[in-house]
């Protein structure tokens, strides 16, 4: 009974589609690779701009940045990959910003 109990459970998780490394919080449309900016060169652009970046990864086809933004709340980026602007803020869990609400 608890073998049946666990292969069911293990049955129902892989039914779910699982995305490789996205986090399905947002997505930036697809752009080619060799268009995108650089870590380098987008984190120059945040900082200029009063960022303080700590980390950087591709997730959704955009470039996710944990960080310090210009106010000092740290905070989850999601960024356009090939012009760098802001697609959606983050902190915790709550929406600080979404490109095209509210602008």
């Amino acid at each position: 009974m608890i073998i049946q109990k666990r292969a069911f459970a293990l049955l129902i998780l892989l039914s779910f589609p699982v995305s490789a490394g996205a986090t399905g919080i947002h997505q930036c449309e697809a752009r080619d690779k060799s268009d995108w900016l650089t870590k380098d060169q987008l984190t120059e652009r945040l900082e200029a701009s009063g960022w303080s970046v700590r980390f950087m990864k591709e997730d959704g086809g955009c470039w996710e940045v944990y960080g310090t933004n210009p106010d000092g709340q740290r905070v989850e980026g999601y960024f356009h990959p090939v012009t760098g602007d802001p697609e959606l803020i983050a902190q915790r869990g709550r929406i600080l910003f979404r490109a095209g609400v509210g602008d």
